[in-house]
């Protein structure tokens, strides 16, 4: 006979408190950094993921243009061909062609250009907005530039170009510090793709921490439990 859901909690529950109050917390921690990242993913991947086969695919089509191109272009010989089979599928190439250099535009107009100061200072406004909306308290909001001399630097347009160059997804970084509930880090993530620019998160470092708030001397058992809160660094490419 299997076993009840109730003896199945109780195995899950004599399992758990196997590990310390320390432990507990590590562990707690640990799952909260891994659902971040992999929510964090979620809203970046997908969209670069498109990108990149968008720019894959306009390339292949860039050259089927160049090698059917009569002027001044390799003879090509036609026996065994439907002509009008072969112009259809060109006038179909052509218009998957337009609509993904259509979304190609798309997603690109999302990305703040480079040289656009008063944008990108909008958008970390944005992003400060966001996080104390919800359960967050900034502590650092702050672009991550090429050299670490430079960082107490302004941001303006040759800093934000080498911040790209030496980034691997060829986009200036920011660095997002707060303190944070669960609650108010998830909140934070998935307001991310309601902002006017795009703001991927691409690493996190997110830590538990936790104060005593009980009294001392107090036995009474009564007394509030540890307040706990997470220690969160994201780095958004924007």
């Amino acid at each position: 006979m299997k076993p009840s859901v109730t003896e199945g909690a109780r195995q899950v529950k004599a399992f758990w408190k196997r590990f310390s109050a320390d432990e507990q917390h590590q562990l707690v921690g640990a799952c909260c950094a891994v659902i971040a990242i992999f929510y964090g993913l979620l809203v970046w991947y997908p969209g670069n993921k498109t990108l990149d086969e968008l720019k894959y695919q306009e390339g292949k089509l860039n050259l089927r243009k160049k090698a059917t191109s009569g002027a001044g272009g390799p003879s090509i010989k036609l026996e065994g061909i439907n002509i009008q089979a072969t112009q259809k599928d060109l006038g179909q190439v052509s218009a998957t062609l337009a609509r993904q250099e259509a979304e190609l535009a798309r997603l690109t107009a999302r990305f703040i250009p480079l040289d656009d100061l008063e944008s990108m200072q909008m958008l970390k406004s944005e992003l400060a907005r966001l996080a104390e909306s919800g359960d967050m308290e900034v502590t650092a909001l702050e672009h991550i530039y090429r050299r670490s001399s430079d960082r107490d630097r302004p941001p303006n347009q040759e800093l934000l170009k080498e911040s790209a160059q030496a980034s691997p997804y060829r986009r200036p970084l920011l660095s997002l510090k707060a303190r944070a509930s669960y609650r108010g880090l998830m909140q934070f993530l998935d307001g991310l793709d309601k902002l006017t620019f795009v703001a991927a998160p691409v690493w996190s470092d997110i830590q538990v921490r936790m104060a005593d708030t009980r009294r001392s001397g107090d036995t009474s058992g009564t007394a509030p439990a540890p307040k706990q809160w997470l220690e969160v660094e994201i780095r958004l490419a924007v």
